[in-house]
């Protein structure tokens, strides 16, 4: 999956992220290792466009192969995230 398909949850997440939104890291990597992850976002945060990217599984499988490779490791000391999935998830998108 190119950058460019991914710029746009990349900035909804980020508009997320400034209004102040939180999510557990355990809990991004558990919904993006069973592919649930743009449905859960896009229904608890009232973004329909964020799951409509749930309709595209390049998306879901970018995600989950993003989390496979890097599970259990030190999210910190690779992405200088360690308090919000959320910016992790900018990271995984950023790495895309």
């Amino acid at each position: 999956m190119s950058s460019r398909g991914l710029q746009f949850p990349t900035l909804l997440i980020n508009h997320l992220i400034d209004n102040g939104a939180k999510e557990e890291i355990s809990l991004i990597e558990e919904k993006s290792l069973n592919k649930t992850l743009f449905t859960y976002l896009g229904e608890k945060y009232d973004i329909p466009d964020l799951a409509d990217f749930a309709k595209k599984p390049e998306t879901e499988e970018y995600l989950e192969e993003w989390f496979n490779t890097y599970n259990g490791s030190d999210y910190r000391r690779k992405f200088n995230v360690e308090n919000n999935g959320l910016n992790l998830l900018v990271a995984a998108l950023i790495f895309s």
